[in-house]
């Protein structure tokens, strides 16, 4: 039974796989609203949806390309999910053991399944998936090898640097374990302002057709709005992109300092310019010299479109962007302030 539901699985996440990459390769701007709920509720990612993770050539090259220059031989990962990528990178890199904190009891029980199917009688040796998540454990479970680790691993990378808590987790096992090279090591986010977006009338059907939601051709609601984004028009960017925040996950002095984060921004515009808000993505460092930026890129990360409703560049052609960050728990918050308007995430 279980090898069956392992195969469903598979078959099923393959094809919602397929569909997703059909959508996101396309030119059409697909944008979805985002829940006004704290963000563990809305990254609580089905199978499928992981499953659509390991099929990011991209994104999983970088990781590969990552963990093979590192060689680490005792590697922590945080978030293994059901289907283990990182834990098998680890193990075809030459590590000797594997310690895997999975949050969702289905899926460490899924990730306990596959490891064994594919490593046999050896997997309680050199790998352990342990239930639950690594900030709750005590510094001895961190350990069960009885060693420490040489790297932490952790695929906790959202559309944003800091949003599925990567700053806090880095930091709670810096603190612990003492310091240890990361991957990813470092990241950011960044930002630009754009022009109103309108839909056309295939867009709204491709945005029906991927995400069953029907946005009114041509408008958005008037107040501030976070929107899951992706194939944004390139043409619509009205500036170069700044960093709002960033965060050095190898380094416990520095992401002590970085946890919370207030930043001013100001980008020069043409005088009566009408911007509509702001464009929002991750760019990342693996190890040295191993990057991805999502926006440059063809990865699964999607952008955030934050509408804010159009404004006009004043006669001094200046846009001010404030950006407050507080990452010191995984349940991060953002606040900004954009020009005249502002939006506040929920904490």
């Amino acid at each position: 039974m279980q090898a069956f539901e392992a195969a469903l699985a598979a078959l099923t996440g393959r094809a919602n796989a397929r569909r997703f990459w059909r959508a996101g390769r396309s030119r059409s701007p697909i944008v979805l609203p985002v829940p006004y709920e704290p963000s563990q509720l809305r990254t609580a990612y089905s199978p499928d949806f992981l499953f659509t993770l390991t099929t990011d050539e991209v994104r999983m090259s970088a990781f590969r390309r990552a963990i093979e220059h590192h060689g680490a031989k005792r590697v922590l990962e945080v978030g293994c999910g059901p289907w283990t990528p990182l834990i098998e990178m680890s193990l075809k890199s030459g590590a000797e053991q594997v310690v895997a904190f999975e949050a969702s009891a289905a899926h460490a029980a899924a990730a306990r399944r596959r490891l064994e199917r594919l490593f046999g009688d050896t997997t309680g040796r050199r790998v352990q998936v342990l239930t639950g998540k690594s900030t709750d454990m005590e510094e001895t479970a961190l350990m069960p090898f009885g060693t420490k680790p040489d790297l932490l691993v952790a695929e906790l990378l959202g559309y944003t640097a800091s949003e599925e808590g990567a700053p806090a987790v880095f930091a709670d096992l810096q603190r612990r374990l003492g310091p240890l090279p990361a991957v990813p090591s470092a990241a950011q986010s960044l930002a630009v302002p754009v022009a109103p977006l309108v839909l056309s009338r295939t867009d709204v059907w491709r945005n029906w057709w991927v995400h069953g939601g029907w946005l009114s051709r041509g408008q958005f609601p008037p107040g501030p709005a976070l929107y899951d984004c992706r194939n944004f028009p390139r043409e619509l960017e009205l500036a170069e992109p700044q960093v709002w925040e960033e965060f050095n996950f190898s380094n416990l002095d520095q992401l002590e300092a970085q946890l919370q984060q207030d930043r001013e921004l100001v980008f020069n515009l043409p005088a009566g310019t009408e911007v509509g808000g702001l464009l929002l993505w991750m760019r990342a460092e693996l190890a040295d010299g191993i990057y991805i930026d999502t926006r440059k890129e063809c990865t699964s990360w999607n952008q955030y479109y934050l509408h804010l409703g159009p404004q006009v560049i004043g006669p001094d052609g200046r846009l001010g962007v404030s950006a407050k960050v507080d990452a010191r728990t995984e349940d991060v918050s953002y606040e900004f302030q954009v020009g005249q308007k502002s939006y506040r995430s929920h904490p």
